[in-house]
């Protein structure tokens, strides 16, 4: 993977602070590397559904957001990335106080950036894969 811009962390890292609703999920970076980036969150009673698993909606956010934050690694300066449609399998009840995500690029295109993203359910020293995306992201100017 090349990364075009030099400041590859730093546009990772806005795109995580501008965000208002994986903000909001408390979402937070953990790794960046061009082409990769990790990210975490604590489980809150609010991000529950009914049977106190996880929501699926929270995992798919954190798959998508951390998938894009991947592809950002690898654009122009002057370019972002939105997400255009994403695939993602629930594997098991994300049960756990810590949900964590890698996500890696799989293509660097020039207009398509096709990312795996690998959701964990972390309760204590446990950890199991509870989700896996396939999020594919359009390069686009920003305005």
């Amino acid at each position: 993977m090349q990364f075009s811009d030099p400041d590859f962390r730093q546009a990772a890292e806005r795109l995580f602070a501008r965000a208002a609703f994986p903000q909001h999920l408390g979402m937070r970076l953990t790794r960046i590397e061009p082409g990769l980036c990790a990210a975490e969150l604590t489980a809150q009673p609010w991000q529950l559904q009914q049977d106190r698993f996880i929501h699926a909606g929270v995992q798919a956010t954190l798959a998508d957001h951390t998938a894009g934050g991947a592809a950002m690694t690898l654009v122009e300066a002057g370019q972002t990335i939105l997400s255009i449609e994403y695939k993602i399998n629930f594997l098991r009840p994300a049960l756990g106080d810590r949900l964590r995500c890698e996500a890696r690029v799989l293509r660097q295109g020039r207009t398509i950036i096709p990312v795996e993203a690998e959701v964990y359910a972390l309760q204590g020293e446990d950890e199991k894969m509870v989700a896996k995306a396939i999020v594919t992201l359009a390069v686009v100017a920003m305005k």
